[in-house]
C-alpha cells in the first residue's frame, strides 16, 4: 500500500462524499479505490472495442463516449 496526498477542488470533494454514499462505503480512501477499480474496468472495455451502454426508462439506448479512450466511436 502507498499513501498519496492530493489536492481536490470543492466538486471533488462533493463527488466522493457522494460516491460514498451511493457505494454505502466507510471512507473515502476506499471510496476513491472502488472509483478507480470501476473506471479502470470500464476503461479497459471501452479501449478493448466495447461500447458502453446506458439503458433509459424509455428502454432507449445511449452511448457512453468518454473522450481520450480509442474506443469505436473515437
Amino acid at each position: 500500500m502507498r499513501k498519496v496526498t492530493m489536492n481536490l477542488t470543492e466538486r471533488d470533494i462533493e463527488n466522493t462524499e457522494t460516491l460514498t454514499r451511493r457505494l454505502n462505503l466507510r471512507n473515502k480512501a476506499s471510496t476513491v479505490s472502488s472509483a478507480l477499480a470501476i473506471t479502470e474496468g470500464l476503461t479497459k472495455k471501452i479501449v478493448n472495442g466495447d461500447e458502453l451502454l446506458i439503458r433509459k426508462k424509455d428502454g432507449s439506448m445511449e452511448v457512453v463516449v468518454i473522450a481520450g479512450l480509442g474506443g469505436a466511436h473515437n
